[in-house]
């Protein structure tokens, strides 16, 4: 069993994970992103299979690349992500949005975003319209369970058990129904485009992430209804 400040601390640290994958696969990264990113720590036994390879495939990447880095990964994510240089029809692209992965149509726009709309409205999360992109773009929806984790770390604190209950529930949702249905398959598609292993590995840390999300998010769950049952 968690105890509060454990429970603080889980929430406080999801929000800052998910933010920095949400920077990560949001635009090229910058110098400073970069360097920050050498100098982080990667461990090899997570106790996921997925998070291991990612950090892996990135340790790989920082130990072996050029120089320029922010020139060479700016290319890379442009490759993958912007689908640039990509004029085959045979291959499925990796343009990070949900809607290409998710349903048969796959074609930007489709009933996955609304769907991810609707959530988000819900929960009173906003995308900013001036940066012109589909809600449904892989650093939103990470960009969303941020705001969440924020926000359960509020009731957390505020001793809200029904508020937090529900945001508990509706992250689950959301990354059982919303992410782990597609990232896999963006990871997939993602090889091959890709020359290095940075962009294929931070996909595996992303998945590995959600996966150990996931499994703690139900055992907080089960907590909160046990508190509830003996109420």
């Amino acid at each position: 069993m968690l105890t509060q400040q454990e429970l603080l601390d889980f929430f406080e640290g999801s929000a800052g994970t998910y933010r920095f994958l949400s920077q990560v696969f949001f635009k090229e990264l910058n110098e400073q992103a970069i360097e920050e990113l050498a100098l982080g720590e990667y461990p090899s036994e997570t106790g996921n299979a997925h998070l291991d390879e990612g950090y892996r495939l990135v340790r790989r990447y920082l130990a072996f690349s050029a120089t320029d880095r922010r020139t060479q990964l700016a290319c890379e994510y442009a490759r993958i992500f912007l689908a640039a240089g990509v004029f085959t029809k045979e291959r499925q692209t990796a343009v990070p949005y949900e809607s290409v992965f998710a349903g048969d149509e796959r074609i930007m726009m489709g009933d996955a975003r609304d769907d991810v709309v609707a959530r988000f409205l819900e929960d009173g999360f906003q995308v900013n319209p001036d940066l012109h992109e589909p809600e449904d773009h892989l650093a939103f929806e990470l960009e969303y369970l941020a705001n969440m984790n924020e926000r359960a770390g509020e009731w957390a604190r505020a001793r809200n058990r029904d508020q937090l209950h529900r945001n508990v529930v509706r992250q689950q949702e959301f990354i059982e129904g919303h992410l782990l249905s597609w990232i896999p398959l963006l990871h997939e598609a993602s090889l091959d485009y890709a020359k290095l292993t940075f962009y294929p590995g931070m996909l595996l840390v992303a998945q590995g992430t959600l996966e150990q999300a996931r499994d703690l998010l139900r055992g907080v769950l089960a907590q909160l209804d046990g508190a509830t049952a003996a109420a």
